[in-house]
Order: C-alpha cells, then structure tokens, then sequence
C-alpha cells in the first residue's frame, strides 16, 4: 500500500473522529487491522507522514495520528504535537461557513428580524418549490439584501445547486413599457416585435432551477400580474409573440415592494402568496440594531479607504437618532460622504476622524435637530480595517443599569444559599429595585425627546396591560407601564449579564427558585412579557424577567377587585406623577396613577383622558380622582353620562391630601368614609357620581385547551361582525377560571355577558352556550344572529352569510399556519380516525374539530421551532396516562414523516388533554 494511499485513508478516519469525537481509530494499531497491513509498515508510513508536516501526532498512549489537512478545515492553526485528544480540541475553532447560519450575518436577525427570519426559513424550506415570499417595506430598508442572502440559504442547505442563479429585476424601470417588461420576464421570440431578430430567453427560463426576485412588483400590469400567477399555478409559460409554446420553468419566486396589498394587486395575485414579510424601516428598528448598522457601514468605510477610522458618538447618536426617511440606503451615503469628506482631510494620516462637521451640509439641520445626548460627553469610537470585530459601545445609562443588575443577581445567589436571610433579602432587593427604576425614569426622558422607540415600547405594553387587565383581572397600572417600556428601551433590549459568571452558571437555578418564591409576580411579569415579546416580535431575555418580577413583587398593588381605584390629575409635565410616585414611595404600595395635563389643557381634554381611562381600567368598585384645580362642577356634568361606577370627584389636591387618601384606601374605607374624613381633616370639598349608563354587552370566548384557541375564535366573531357596527366586546376567556367561579369572574362584572362561545361549556346558568361544532355545522349559526339582533338588528341574510364563511375549519387552519390548510385536514384528519380506532370510541363533532385544529398548529408550531411552555408536571403526567401517550404517538406518527419533525412529550400531554376533556 502507497502513502497516498494510507493518507488518503487518515484524512477519512480523521474527519470522522472529528465528528463523531471518537479518536480510538487513529491508533496506529486500529489502522494496522483495518488496512489489514503490518503494524511496523503503518508505523513507519504515520511517522514518515509526520515527519513531512502531513500528519499531526497525539501524544497519549497508544499514540494516535491525525490529518494535518483535515485539522485546518476545524481549527485557524493547527500543530504538529499535541499532549492529549483534550489539548488538541482546545485549538482556536475556525467559523464554518457550511454550518453557519447565513442570516446570522443580516443586523437584527436576533432582534427586529427574528420572527420574518423564521418565516423565511418555513417558506423556503416548504417541499416542492417552496413558498413564494413578498418582502413589504419602505425602500432602503434592505429587501433586496435580504432577498440575496434568501438565495445563499437555499444554496447553503442545498435546496438548490451552486450553479443555480439568483434573477432580480426591478419592475420599476420598465413601469411605462409594459411590453417591454413582458418579454423581459417570458423571453420573446422571433419576429415577435420590430428589433426582435430571434429567439430569446426571459428571465424566467435564466432562473431555471434558481430564484427570481422581482422588486417594486408593484408596478406590474393586471395582464402582468395575471401571466406570472399562471406560470405560479403551472410552472408554464409563454415567451411573448407566440402564445401557443408552452416552456417549463423551476423557479422559487421572491417579489418586493413599498405599496399595501389592497393598492394595486390583483386579489387573484395576493392569494397566491401566502408569505408576507413586513421588513422594518430604520426608524423602527431598536437602538442596538441602528449602531449596528452605523458601524458596520463605517467599517466598510475604514476598509475601503485603507485607514483607521475615528468617529465622535455625538455623530453616532445623531445618525442613530434622525429620521432617515430614506432608510438604510441614505444611511449608507451619508456615511460614505462624511468618510470621504474626513479623508480629503487627513490624506497623510494613518488614521482620520469623523464627527458632525464632516457630514452633508443639507442634512445638517435635519440631523443636528435629533442629536439628543448632548449632556455626555463627546467621545471616539474606532474602526480599524485590520480588524475583523466590530466596536462595543457602552453608555452610562447601560453601565448603571449593568451594576444594578449584577448585584441583584449577587444578592439572590446569597439568599438562595443562605448567606441572607428573607427580611435581609427583601430590603436588600428592594432598595436595588428603587435604585434600578429611579436611575433610569430620573435620568431618560425619552417622552420629552419624542422617542419613537419609547412610544412603540408604550403603546405596545399598555395594549399587553389591556390585555391582561381583560383576560386575567390584573389591574393596569401606568407607573409600571412606564416603568417597563424605560427599562426595555435604556437596555435596547441586549443583555448586560453576558459575561457575568454566577448568571451564565446558575441562570436556570435563579429562575427556578425566584419562580418559586414571587410565584404570583413570577406569573405575571412572563404573561406581560411573553406577550409584549409577541407584539414586539422581539424575544425577551430571561434577565429582564428577572428584573420585571422583582419590580412587580415590590410594587405589586394592594388593589384587588374589592378595592377602589384612585387618579391623581394635575396640570404640568410631571405634577400628578411626582405626586403618586412620593405618595406610593411613602406609604409602600402601589395605590396611586396619575394623568399629567399640560398648562393649557381644557375641561374637555382632561375629559377626554379620564373617560380613555375609565374605558380601559378596572374600577368596577369605584373610583377617586384628585384634581388640582376648581373644575368638578363642569368635568362631573361632563362625565355623568359615561360611567357605570361611583366616581368620588376632590379638589385642589397636594401630597398631605393624596396621603390622607392613601392612607384611608389601605385601611378598606368605603367612599362615604373617605369623602367626609377628606372634609374634616383637609377642609376639602368632594362631590360623588353616581352611574346612570347600562353595562356595555360582550360574549364571551373560551376553549379547553387554552387561551390559543379561544382568541381565535374572538377574532372569527370580530371579522364576522366588522361591517355590521355592532357595539359589543368579544372577550377570550380562560375556561377554567369560567367553569370553577361562574358569574364571580371579572367580565360578568364589566359587562352584561349576552353569550358563551367555545370548545367546551362552562355552564353559566343564564348564559347562553353556543359550541364551536354547532357554529361549523351551521346548526348554532340562526341562534348566535338571535341574541345578535337583540343588541342590534341586522340583514339577516348578510349576517348568516358572514357567519358561515368565516366558521368554516378550513378558514380556522388558515389562520393558525401559512401550510396548505388542505393538506392539513386530510392528514390531521386521518391522525384522528386513528386515535378512536385505537381507542375503540367514536369522537363528538366538536372534539374532533378541537384536535384537527390544535394538531394544524402543533405542526405549524414545530416546523418553526417553537417552544412550549415548560410542563413541571410533565412527567407525573406521562405515567398516569402511560398507555393513552403510546397511542397518540402511534397515531400521529405520519405527521412527522410528512412534516419531518419530532412531537415532544409536552405536545402529546396537550392531545392527551383534549382526549380526556368533556365532549
């Protein structure tokens, strides 16, 4: 045997024990057997190899031989000699680029990203051709980027060859030749028009076995549009000037544009696209991801012209914070310019600075105007062509916010070990929450800067709170409203505990044990989260929950459902606020919110803010405004007719009255105590509101196997009932809580419930039930138009036939998943025959339906990586129903060989569940 021959073989041994870690068969005996050569000639060969620098040795006994060649494909530099398999697995790794994710290198693929990334990666590696992808967003904001490295994907998994070529066309260019357009999609052929000398090829037919990306689709002609759906449906087309050849085509199809689907599309064309991916603009995206961006633009910079590159922040926060109405792309320029600009500058110097004086004189004003960090001090960021990392920045807020956070994490790993104990712990945690919150609400002001960061944050977690407040009975509260969206927004939502040792090490163990002792804050800072990080499309960090439950554990209000709510509203930018945050400071609760008016606000305007809040606060059992100024006559007049709670109205409030009234509130005082102790002791006039207008009508929607499908079912209602103007709330519900406490659950107590809607009755007495089965059979479908037409009388006919198209299971599975809702029935359907023929029963309808459904999105949910829940119980579970487990596996077994995914336990423990329930 030749040495080429036996390095040929050392290179394949070598790469496998690479993979699978398994460095036995390098021995130079394992090789002897298994060439079937003498050991003495392998010995002699594996030296002399060595000797050359072709093979690497490890020095363990027996010793072992290694490829040289293989090494480099693993490690940046590789040696000769190597004391154990240990030391040698401890070289620097070299990135991969085959098993690199190739969107990790798209800014924000972690952040404003992740969610269209996921959906990405579900069309694209959806079998067959995949699934057509429109990328909508402003332009400049990275689509066609975007849509090339969708093309380096699909080659790096080997959907497509690397031969295969990426098409783009902007259609643009051509919207005033639509024929021209045409023939440069579908190709044209001989004769076919004046110039046409022959046959052609289209992009299309170039595309073949590739992907063509169309941007500003937009502006594609009815007949356009009209031939590339056909070819959508097909896979055929014809070149133009000659409709009668028929050419096929392989071409996975990624179309762009700035425009709303319902402007100029074809709804025949919009069907055919089921993905659509909203790219952010600039301005949306989060701090982090902005910097990111500028950095990586001036790295560019520093590489192209060969210098070391100095930036002020000044600069870096002007650009970070300016309204770029041209996005990323006048982002790009402007830097390129001010590089430039610097460089003419500092040709001689190896290294040249970049600062405010450098950029376009005419985006000067619109850039100075958004600088907001004047009060820091001006420093340089580098960018050094030579380096392959981009600079870290860290501003004093983040450093503060980093202390605090490390510490907390310091002190709970000493109580959690016993080196504290609770009282120790409490004031201890306490003061670092008050520290955390007052450093960050005392030295931002993102409000006063108009941050549209902060706003979104805003806007986002009140419409959680909402949420909470109507499915859960938790309180909103605008001091923890703002108190969160600072937080998120000082953090940029990056993580400051990366490096830190105790968290890295113990982070599960911190969970699990603050989880068990706030289990009450624990709950509700996920649910707030969990949900805010959906709305956002952003994941929330473990860490920010920490943080969350502990600030919630702190200030968590003594305002149950029994007690009366309370308003401080004051004229000034911070008056009512500064007010309630001393009074709750000093009496440690959370008893007061605040509306802060401005000078010049009118009767009507702080009207208006206080029937807002009423409208979306919980104040069933009452509610207390204090107002700074003489305005109760003409406010109480104006509020009569809109409320259906007692409202105790009491003038000129200051901090001695707001803490008499705090003080009364703790101690359960109803509002006639509090009115006349308000009389005595402050010498203060009140007036009382009695309610004169009738409960608003809701119906309720619940279902057995969670809140998942009960909002479903709210928004099939919502979207029947959309044109008809009919003033009732659709209200998801948990079940659970339905079914244990009847009529004592918050919305019987907001609202006068007209029915119940679900999977499974709670039996209400009084409410009518109407199952979901009985809505897609059409047999409840004239009883729901029934207690419909008592709230409000509608065409009959029209409604029914809202009704009917929208409660049909097919639109139900739409809304749950972007796969084929065909496909789904028949296999998910199939699956559940199965479960009763090994069950040997017979499903009702609408149990049947529930599965169908919950099994539609199980898959949809697996095929995007979407985790559970964690199930403590999980085990204890399993074996309780060991038997009805190994079936259901049995059954759904064909859902993973045809979507080639792995049903967890946690997921079958729901199937199970939906088995076992009531019919």
């Amino acid at each position: 045997m030749s040495e080429i021959k036996l390095e040929a073989y050392l290179d394949k041994i070598s790469k496998k024990a690479m993979d699978e870690r398994n460095f036995n068969i390098l021995e130079t005996g394992t090789i002897a057997d298994n060439l079937q050569l003498s050991r003495s000639t392998v010995s002699r060969y594996l030296n002399d190899g060595y000797k050359e620098g072709a093979f690497s040795k490890i020095k363990t006994h027996p010793i072992k031989y290694i490829s040289i060649r293989v090494l480099r494909k693993y490690f940046k530099s590789p040696r000769l000699d190597y004391d154990s398999v240990k030391n040698l697995m401890n070289e620097k790794k070299k990135l991969s680029t085959s098993n690199r994710d190739i969107f990790n290198a798209v800014i924000g693929s972690d952040g404003s990203l992740v969610n269209q990334i996921e959906e990405i990666k579900t069309a694209t590696l959806y079998p067959g051709k995949g699934l057509p992808i429109m990328l909508m967003g402003p332009s400049g904001s990275g689509k066609t980027y975007l849509a090339y490295k969708i093309y380096e994907y699909c080659v790096q998994k080997e959907i497509i060859s690397k031969q295969s070529k990426f098409q783009s066309l902007n259609c643009a260019q051509y919207f005033n030749n639509p024929e021209l357009l045409s023939s440069l999609l579908f190709g044209y052929t001989k004769g076919a028009f004046t110039g046409a000398d022959q046959d052609t090829a289209g992009l299309i037919e170039n595309a073949n076995g590739g992907i063509l990306f169309l941007d500003e689709v937009h502006r594609l002609t009815k007949s356009g549009q009209e031939k590339l759906f056909s070819f959508m449906d097909t896979g055929q087309y014809s070149p133009v000037g000659n409709d009668s050849i028929k050419r096929k085509a392989s071409v996975r199809l990624i179309f762009a544009t700035t425009e709303k689907l319902d402007s100029t599309f074809l709804p025949t064309f919009v069907r055919r696209i089921p993905v659509i991916i909203n790219i952010p603009s600039f301005g949306s995206r989060p701090q982090s991801e902005k910097v990111q961006l500028i950095d990586y633009f001036f790295m560019n910079e520093s590489r192209v012209l060969n210098r070391r590159i100095k930036v002020s922040t000044q600069l870096i926060n002007a650009l970070a914070s300016a309204d770029m109405e041209g996005n990323i792309g006048k982002l790009r320029n402007i830097i390129k310019y001010s590089s430039g600009n610097a460089y003419a500058k500092f040709e001689d110097s190896s290294e040249i600075k970049v600062n405010l004086s450098n950029i376009p004189i005419n985006y000067y004003q619109s850039l100075i105007q958004y600088e907001k960090f004047e009060n820091e001090p001006n420093e340089y960021v580098k960018y050094d062509f030579n380096s392959d990392a981009l600079p870290r920045h860290t501003n004093q807020t983040i450093r503060i916010i980093k202390k605090l956070y490390e510490s907390t994490i310091e002190i709970i790993w000493d109580f959690f070990n016993g080196e504290l104990d609770k009282k120790q712990f409490l004031n201890h945690f306490n003061k670092n929450v008050d520290m955390l919150f007052d450093s960050i609400l005392f030295k931002t002001n993102y409000k006063n800067l108009n941050d549209s960061e902060y706003e979104f944050l805003i806007y986002q977690i009140k419409s959680v709170f909402d949420f909470m407040e109507d499915s859960y009975g938790y309180p909103k509260d605008g001091n923890q409203i703002i108190a969160i969206a600072t937080l998120l927004r000082s953090k940029n939502l990056q993580s400051v505990l990366k490096e830190n040792k105790i968290w890295n090490l113990h982070k599960f163990e911190i969970i699990h044990e603050l989880k068990n002792n706030f289990r009450r804050s624990y709950q509700i800072a996920t649910r707030i989260l969990a949900l805010l990080s959906n709305k956002m499309e952003r994941d929330i960090l473990k860490e920010d929950i920490l943080m969350v439950t502990l600030y919630v554990a702190k200030s968590k209000s003594n305002n149950s459902l029994q007690e009366i709510h309370s308003i401080v509203v004051a004229h000034g930018y911070s008056t009512a606020s500064g007010l309630a945050n001393v009074a709750n400071r000093m009496l440690k609760d959370n008893i007061f919110q605040s509306i802060d008016m401005p000078i010049d606000t009118t009767t009507k305007d702080i009207e208006t803010k206080l029937i807002d809040y009423i409208n979306t606060v919980n104040i069933e059992n009452g509610l207390i405004l204090l107002i700074d100024m003489g305005s109760l006559n003409q406010i109480g007049n104006s509020l009569n007719e809109k409320l259906n709670v007692p409202i105790l109205m009491i003038d000129h409030v200051s901090t001695p009255l707001v803490l008499n009234v705090g003080n009364l509130i703790l101690q359960h005082k109803g509002m006639n105590e509090i009115r006349n102790d308000v009389y005595l002791n402050n010498k203060i006039n009140s007036q009382i509101l009695l309610p004169r207008k009738k409960q608003k009508k809701a119906i309720i929607t619940c279902c057995h196997s969670g809140m998942g499908s009960a909002v479903q079912i709210q928004e099939i209602i919502k979207n029947s009932l959309k044109k008809f103007d009919v003033n009732i709330e659709i209200l998801p519900y948990d079940f659970g809580k339905l079914s244990k406490n009847k009529r004592n659950e918050l919305p019987f107590e907001l609202y006068d419930v007209i029915a119940i809607v679900g999977t499974a009755n709670p039996k209400i007495s009084g409410i009518p039930y109407l199952s979901l089965d009985g809505l897609l059979s059409g047999n409840h479908i004239d009883q729901l138009i029934k207690i419909l037409n008592e709230t409000k009388s509608m065409d009959y006919s029209e409604l029914k036939d809202a009704l009917l198209m929208n409660f049909t299971i097919k639109r139900m599975i739409s809304s749950v998943t972007i796969l084929d809702p065909n496909s789904l029935i028949k296999i998910t359907d199939t699956t559940v025959s199965k479960m009763e023929k090994l069950l040997n029963t017979k499903f009702q309808t609408n149990k049947r339906i529930l599965l169908i459904i919950h099994e539609s999105g199980m898959i949809e949910r697996l095929i995007r990586k979407q985790n559970l829940d964690v199930q403590e119980d999980i085990e204890q579970f399993r074996l309780k129903h060991k038997k009805l487990f190994g079936l259901v596996y049995q059954a759904i077994h064909p859902l993973e060989s045809q979507y080639n995914i792995e049903v967890s336990v946690e997921e079958v423990r729901l199937i199970v569940e939906i088995i076992l329930g009531d019919d």
